[in-house]
């Protein structure tokens, strides 16, 4: 439920605006969510973007050391404890081990096992992890885990590159890079049955992220808060302006309206809106069986006003007659100037003596009464007419044809009066009253 505060009052015209509020409110959500959704997805794919970057690295640092080991048929280094014959390579047939003339012992590090030892060196520090690894490893360290024997799987079908944020046991980012068999490769792999372009197996670089990942997340965290933020005060200033603007427009078209149907010196029905009104209440009596009756006002010698204290004057006499009479009648009687001096006033409900009484009353209320303006005081007088809907009245017209008679009648037995006509065979010939 909408408070008063938030929703002041119900439209007139702008019954509407509660939908467009809801259907703007929803475009400019999609919009700041499509944006921030961007900005949110640009921070993930930043992230990736960088650690697939630093992979590479280490990746490229690991081939190029690897290929500078091979190149020199592998490094001799002297054999301390704690340095073990590489047992694989005697299983090749090759004798790792060199004894000097010294009396010391070098063993040979070939390129697999220098990039293991680098590895262990680099996790030591807190770096990444890295290894080279085959489905037909000459070393059963180089095994496959899960995740690198789907890289090799992937590789196998084609594919050139394959990585892979993780987050179990920790947040860590996969890089694996397929090696393809040269020639030279044959030497210690083609016993195992590959050939010149296989692959023999992959570079695996594993990076721990967690840093990386929760910094990411922090981002997101805030982008996720900046956009709610900002949709909200987007949303709240598009409502109440919107709202503003809603309130103004609705003003703008009341005061249209009434000034459209309103007469603008006296405030009454305009002689376009009262004659709608009376064509209105003339069919629902008529569907209804209902009376209804038509009382037409004229004040009296009002032309004589004009001419003896001015216009203005005149113009006070009008808002006077008008007061007085709409101070009288009952809430849903019908009121409206017609004319210059006219007043036509519609009575639902009432019949031929009860419009008459009430009429008189009108007449004797003004009368009784006297508008003064420096230093001039004059009594005012109107005269009115009365009729009531027949059986034979087929339009609006005979009911104001005869009201009309009737207050020529009343002008004719010497103003100040009330008169009526009851039948249309009362109608008259007669030149409009001065």
């Amino acid at each position: 439920m909408i408070s008063s505060a938030f929703w002041p009052k119900p439209f007139r015209y702008f019954r509407h605006i509660r939908l467009f509020l809801v259907i703007l409110s929803l475009l400019l959500s999609v919009l700041v969510g499509a944006f921030f959704t961007v900005l949110y997805q640009g921070v993930e794919r930043g992230m990736l973007q960088r650690l697939e970057e630093q992979a590479n690295a280490y990746a490229d640092l690991v081939n190029h050391t690897k290929m500078w080991n091979y190149d020199f048929g592998g490094v001799f280094i002297e054999k301390k404890r704690g340095d073990e014959t590489n047992a694989h390579l005697l299983r090749l047939g090759i004798n790792p081990d060199l004894h000097t003339t010294d009396g010391r012992t070098l063993t040979v590090r070939n390129h697999a096992i220098m990039v293991h030892e680098i590895s262990k060196r680099s996790e030591q520090t807190g770096g990444g992890r890295f290894r080279i690894i085959s489905n037909k490893p000459i070393d059963p360290h180089n095994a496959p885990d899960d995740l690198e024997a789907e890289a090799l799987a992937a590789f196998a079908e084609g594919t050139k590159r394959f990585t892979r944020l993780v987050s179990v046991p920790a947040p860590l980012y996969r890089l694996v890079q397929p090696m393809i068999a040269e020639q030279s490769c044959l030497e210690c792999h083609g016993r195992y049955g590959h050939k010149v372009g296989d692959v023999l197996g992959a570079l695996s670089v594993t990076l721990p992220v967690g840093g990386m990942v929760a910094e990411s997340r922090d981002s997101r965290v805030l982008i996720v808060i900046g956009g709610v933020v900002l949709l909200g005060i987007i949303l709240l200033f598009t409502y109440f302006l919107t709202l503003r603007l809603a309130i103004k427009l609705d003003e703008m078209q009341l005061q249209l309206r009434r000034q459209a149907s309103t007469d603008e010196l006296t405030g009454l029905r305009n002689r376009r809106n009262i004659m709608k009104r009376l064509h209105e209440e003339f069919l629902r009596a008529g569907r209804k069986g209902d009376p209804l009756s038509l009382i037409i006002v004229d004040i009296d010698h009002f032309k004589k006003v004009n001419d003896m204290h001015g216009h203005p004057f005149g113009d006070m006499v009008l808002k006077h007659v008008a007061i007085t009479l709409r101070d009288i009648l009952r809430n849903y009687d019908i009121i409206g100037r017609i004319g210059g001096e006219e007043f036509m006033i519609i009575t639902p409900a009432l019949d031929l003596v009860a419009a008459t009484a009430l009429a008189d009353r009108l007449r004797q209320a003004i009368a009784g009464e006297r508008v003064s303006e420096g230093g001039v005081l004059l009594r005012v007088t109107v005269s009115a007419g009365v009729a009531t809907i027949a059986d034979l009245d087929d339009s609006v017209q005979a009911l104001i044809k005869r009201s009309d008679m009737a207050l020529y009648k009343a002008k004719q037995a010497g103003r100040n009066q009330v008169a009526t006509c009851e039948s249309p065979q009362d109608n008259v010939d007669r030149p409009l009253p001065a």
